[in-house]
């Protein structure tokens, strides 16, 4: 039987738990390696499984539609899961951008103005020269 070893990513389901298992696969052309990551549904009988912890798997005969596979054996708890971006970020990075939100003060809301023509006091308007016009017939 094939058995993979990797970490829990959710066990939110019934006796069900899907596990991400990492690869390295070395590009047959740039003979670069890069790492390739799969999913598995696996059936966890005592709901024993917690999210991030590494476990061992093997595989089975279909027990549902995803589930192939079984739980053999938790190998370490609680490791940190690199897909959550809370388990990355540490405490000084928390705190640092909690002391720029705290800095950070909402800008006044400035309303926009009425746009008026700067119009010089002597200057005639349209309005005043056809008074002055119908004054001077």
């Amino acid at each position: 039987m094939r058995s993979k070893t990797g970490i829990v990513l959710s066990n939110a389901n019934d006796k069900t738990i899907v596990v991400r298992v990492d690869r390295e696969v070395r590009h047959p052309i740039y003979k670069k390696n890069y790492r390739v990551s799969k999913k598995f549904h696996a059936h966890d009988e005592k709901n024993e499984a917690e999210v991030g912890d590494v476990v061992a798997i093997s595989e089975s005969k279909p027990i549902s539609k995803m589930k192939s596979w079984k739980l053999d054996k938790i190998i370490s708890k609680n490791a940190k899961v690199v897909d959550l971006p809370a388990a990355v970020e540490s405490e000084s990075e928390k705190e640092a951008k909690e002391s720029i939100a705290k800095e950070k003060i909402e800008p006044a809301r400035i309303e926009p103005k009425k746009e008026e023509k700067a119009v010089p006091e002597n200057a005639e308007t349209p309005e005043s020269s056809s008074e002055i016009e119908k004054e001077n017939s």
